[in-house]
């Protein structure tokens, strides 16, 4: 069960505070002294003060860091009353830069079972905090809890920051891997039938599948499975692309005449393959709940299928550069096109434009792009490996400084949408808001 307050972030600083007439105190950690005065004043320790998480790829979640012997947070009644704790309510707050970013889970603490704690006189129990970093950089966030029986409240400071990182991938599978985007393997000394044309990120940092033309997938991280492939089998077209659904074991292969090959636990839900198509399919997104996809054709033309909504497209307008590639907004609701000479179009309204290449003398063409899970911004990249970030979307490197990549066929973020994004900021405060995230429907998982 979730408790209020999911993601919230800390300030460095509270160290001990003292609380006259407090029932109630938190141990970060097994093994932390307790201490009380006289007049029943009651003392909050933390260890480590303040409580540390460690840096976090955005959609992904963490646990906070607990020195040698010490892995719990330990709420502790020290009175003979008996302390009531709603978690829906003020009795649960947290304050701070990083306020939407922490939640509070149940764990072994009584209660209603679902948003109430019921700390018998004297009794102990371990509820759960987990950082969802909602935006990059520093996310300092003050829990603060007040029960029934205190007083005044007993705060705790919490620290955490965001992160992410991104690939770009050439056509003979090797990896470049920047910001904390995790180098897994890839296929660059392998002797290929046929050339990489796309790769999809687990999203918890744990991996990414690469795919070439004639449907062979290659599969590199412990959270990157291999669930088949269509290197077997003739293929009508070759394939141009794949996705992944989120917190799902499986991915789909897109063909240029958009026929679909769904693998694990991807869903099927519809294709182009026996249409007559204007122009080729050259990429796909999946919706967050991994519940549908778009296909985009090299004229903008946008056909979606499943719970993938249509929110426009370029199809009837004249484009200087063909569409190369898409990316999907982290709550679903929008999607970007990127033509070959960096011109971006922006649909639907968690889509914001953030700028584009579209004017600029570019040396090669772009052939991928990327969205921040937060919405903040996008990435593109070129065949040489040039990468152009706009909005809140960071710049890490790229492979025109590195030697190992040829042409740049594709590229991915490592990051997944965040609750915050995909729940609309400010994120979700109550535990029936909480259990429709992606964290507890499926999508949203711990980095590794």
């Amino acid at each position: 069960m979730l408790y209020r307050g999911l993601a919230r972030r800390v300030a460095p600083g509270l160290t001990s505070t003292l609380l006259l007439g407090a029932s109630l105190f938190v141990l970060g950690g097994v093994g932390a002294a307790q201490s009380a005065g006289a007049v029943s004043a009651h003392l909050l320790q933390v260890a480590p003060t303040p409580l540390q998480f460690p840096p976090t790829t955005l959609g992904t979640y963490t646990t906070p860091i607990f020195p040698l012997g010490q892995n719990d947070i330990i709420l502790h009644n020290d009175s003979g009353s008996i302390d009531t704790i709603d978690l829906l309510s003020n009795d649960l707050t947290f304050s701070g830069p990083g306020a939407d970013d922490y939640a509070l889970l149940l764990g072994n603490c009584p209660g209603n079972g679902t948003t109430t704690i019921v700390l018998a006189g004297f009794a102990s129990c371990n509820p759960v905090l987990e950082f969802f970093p909602g935006a990059l950089g520093d996310r300092s966030a003050t829990m603060t809890i007040q029960g029934s029986a205190d007083a005044t409240g007993t705060s705790i400071s919490l620290q955490g920051s965001g992160t992410i990182g991104y690939y770009q991938v050439d056509e003979f599978g090797d990896v470049a891997n920047y910001g904390d985007a995790v180098w897994y393997g890839d296929s660059g000394n392998d002797f290929l039938n046929s050339p990489i044309v796309g790769m999809a990120p687990t999203g918890d940092d744990g991996g990414y599948w690469l795919v070439a033309s004639d449907g062979g997938v290659f599969n590199y991280g412990p959270s990157a499975g291999f669930f088949g492939s269509a290197g077997a089998i003739p293929l009508n077209k070759p394939i141009v692309g794949m996705a992944a659904p989120y917190g799902h074991a499986g991915y789909w292969l897109v063909a240029s005449d958009g026929g679909i090959f769904s693998y694990g636990d991807a869903q099927f839900y519809g294709s182009t393959g026996a249409i007559q198509l204007n122009k080729p399919i050259v990429g796909m997104a999946a919706t967050p709940d991994g519940n549908g996809y778009w296909l985009v054709a090299s004229d903008g033309g946008i056909f979606a299928y499943g719970d993938a909504q249509f929110y426009g497209s370029t199809g009837g307008i004249h484009l200087n550069k063909p569409i190369v590639g898409m990316a999907s907004a982290p709550d679903g609701n929008g999607y970007w096109l990127v033509a070959s000479d960096g011109g971006i179009f922006a649909f639907g309204p968690s889509a914001p434009f953030f700028g584009s290449a579209g004017a600029l003398n570019l040396a090669e063409p772009i052939s991928a792009m990327a969205a921040m899970p937060d919405a903040s911004g996008y990435w593109f990249s070129a065949n040489d490996g040039g990468l152009f970030n706009y909005g809140g979307a960071p710049f890490y490197g790229s492979g025109v400084n590195n030697g190992n990549l040829d042409v740049v066929v594709d590229m991915a973020t490592d990051g997944e949408p965040t609750i915050q994004a995909f729940n609309d900021i400010p994120a979700l405060r109550t535990s029936p808001e909480l259990t429709r995230v992606p964290h507890f429907a499926g999508p949203l998982r711990p980095a590794p």
